[in-house]
Parts: C-alpha cells; structure tokens; sequence
C-alpha cells in the first residue's frame, strides 16, 4: 500500500478518468458506442505500451557488451576501457525492475480505459 501511495498522482489520475468517463457516457447515449469502445480500447493499450517502454528504458539491457580493441588502441588503454563483467552482472542486470510514478501511472489509466471498453462493448 506504501507503493501505490508514493507512486500515485491522485488529482491528475481522477481528472484523467473523470473526463474519460464522462465522454464515455456521452459515447454511450449517442449511437456511436463501437467508436468510443475502440478509441478507449487503443488509448488504453497506447498507455500500457508506454508502461512498457518506460520500463525497458531503465533495464540496461545493453549493458556489459563485448568490446573489442580498436585502431591504434594500446593494450594498457583497452585493460582500462574494458568492462568488469562481474561488475556488470551483480549490480545492473540483477538490479529491481524500474517501476515508478509513470509506469505505475500508465498502468492503471491504461487498465481502466480497457476495462471501460470492454463494459461500453457489452
């Protein structure tokens, strides 16, 4: 519960889905329901994407390439520049998942909009 209350922008998350919802009725009580379902429904998966890429961002993934000597480069000057493969799988391939304010954000607002798509569908 601690995480959900550090990591929520509250006002702007109830704003978001307050007006999402009033034009999903408004969607709904006109003729054009289908059209509101699938707006809602890319919007949420546009939001669970960025969720996603958010958190790829952060995962060093790239990190601990193989690097190889280069031109002219003396062997002291590669020793230094060489990367501690040790060093790089302890500390940054095995670090937590990177899941902040953003991430957590999207995937609620992403979430409801789908969920909301679904309901309008029925």
């Amino acid at each position: 519960m601690q995480f959900v209350k550090e990591n929520i922008w509250l006002k702007g998350d109830l704003v978001i889905a307050g007006i999402v919802l009033l034009l999903t009725i408004i969607g709904r009580l006109t003729s054009n329901h289908i059209l509101v379902s699938d707006i809602l429904f890319m919007s949420g998966l546009a939001l669970l994407c960025l969720m996603m890429f958010d958190i790829l961002l952060h995962a060093n993934l790239l990190a601990g390439w193989f690097q190889r000597q280069r031109k002219g480069e003396s062997d002291e000057e590669f020793a230094k520049r060489k990367i501690d493969i040790k060093r790089v799988a302890s500390e940054k391939k095995n670090a937590p998942i990177y899941f902040k304010k953003f991430s957590f954000n999207c995937l609620l607002l992403g979430s409801f909009m789908i969920i909301l798509a679904v309901i309008v569908t029925l």
